[in-house]
């Protein structure tokens, strides 16, 4: 960043360095800024695509996902052949809810780059949201071909075949996902879970245990935790699980938190 900002005090018009800014600021988190650094490209060059679609990226990252979309359209009115423009307007449609849309655009950006590995994981990931799990785990396949070790696709991979009911299968996946990742706690959760399904309750344990060893505040591995517990009839156990995610489950979970408090309330009417 000193390097970047040493070349804007020598020439202020660097578009380069103030495009690398912003990319960098992006990855820090520092999303203003970054579209700060954009705006200053796109006041000197209003054709450059790189930054339309740099600053659309930030502002999807904001939730800001229509103004987001605007930008990648300024990046296509340039470059209608630009697989990244594409993708991204996908990103930011589904962001929105608008997942055909995406599917859309994500198909435009696989037409011109066959071998982009993020388009064919976005369209996956877009299909899953709609439920449509057999052409959603062809796409994470396409993915995995092109690159291996992405551990997001093996482990929404997996997802699928647990939607399916392939359990065994989804085990795997979510194994090649830690090959690659053996911190990926949400695989390690979902490999509780699988395992649960599959009647090994002991074993999922203890994937919510190495999961809670590295973020103690992953609500749901402590809820998982819970079930497997109270499975197996270890009542203290499942309570202590259970208040755990009572504590930190966030809003989406009131459904889930609601059923916990009254599982709760019975576990601790029975003799421990």
């Amino acid at each position: 960043m000193k390097c970047l900002d040493r070349a804007l005090a020598i020439d202020p018009r660097n578009l380069i360095a103030w495009s690398n800014k912003g990319t960098v600021l992006i990855q820090l988190g520092r999303l203003a800024e970054a579209i700060s650094c954009f705006d200053k490209v796109l006041t000197i060059d209003p054709q450059d695509a790189i930054a339309w679609n740099e600053k659309g990226r930030a502002l999807a990252n904001l939730n800001r996902g229509e103004e987001a979309i605007s930008c990648h359209d300024q990046a296509l009115a340039i470059n209608q052949r630009d697989p990244i423009a594409w993708n991204n307007k996908g990103r930011a449609l589904a962001d929105l809810g608008r997942f055909e849309d995406g599917i859309s655009c994500y198909d435009q950006a696989l037409a011109i780059e066959p071998q982009d590995a993020e388009a064919w994981y976005n369209k996956g990931a877009t299909l899953t949201e709609l439920k449509r799990h057999e052409e959603a785990i062809g796409c994470y396949d396409r993915a995995l071909a092109i690159d291996p070790e992405n551990a997001f696709a093996w482990t929404n991979k997996g997802a699928g075949l647990s939607q399916l009911g392939r359990h065994e299968e989804a085990i795997g996946c979510l194994d090649r996902a830690l090959a690659v990742d053996p911190r990926d706690t949400f695989a390690l959760t979902n490999k509780g879970i699988e395992l649960h399904a599959l009647g090994r309750r002991e074993e999922a344990i203890s994937c919510y245990c190495s999961a809670l060893a590295i973020d103690p505040r992953h609500t749901l591995a402590w809820l998982n935790k819970a079930y497997s517990e109270d499975a197996l009839g270890r009542k203290r156990e499942a309570a202590v699980s259970y208040r755990k995610f009572i504590e930190l489950g966030p809003r989406q979970y009131s459904h889930q938190i609601a059923r916990a408090r009254q599982r709760l309330v019975e576990l601790e009417s029975m003799p421990m």
